[in-house]
């Protein structure tokens, strides 16, 4: 299992339009084919303007699958439009479990 933590530092004062953006129309069209999220954070300390999100998947290869399947989805592509004049950087973490954690999700 692997944790996918996507990083969005949105430009300053635009956080609430980018996260109303997400709601109403991206977390749509990725519940579906990505899972729900196993969370949506904004940063209140250290670095500002930040939106995480963290997404659960089987292995590299499941999470290659579903971001395919939402690469091919037009709504995703004019979802991104809408957001990416917002967003001033993007990163994305790729995060192993621990054997506890692994533990605490089995039969999740």
């Amino acid at each position: 299992m692997i944790v996918e933590m996507r990083i969005y530092t949105i430009y300053v004062g635009k956080a609430p339009e980018f996260v109303r953006l997400y709601e109403q129309d991206g977390l749509p069209l990725q519940i579906p084919i990505c899972g729900a999220p196993v969370g949506m954070y904004q940063t209140e300390f250290g670095p500002m303007s930040q939106v995480i999100l963290q997404w659960r998947y089987d292995s590299h290869s499941d999470r290659d699958t579903r971001r395919a399947r939402l690469m091919a989805e037009p709504g995703w592509m004019a979802f991104l439009q809408a957001a990416g004049p917002l967003v001033q950087n993007e990163e994305s973490r790729l995060l192993l479990p621990t054997a506890w954690q692994a533990q605490q999700w089995k039969g999740v």
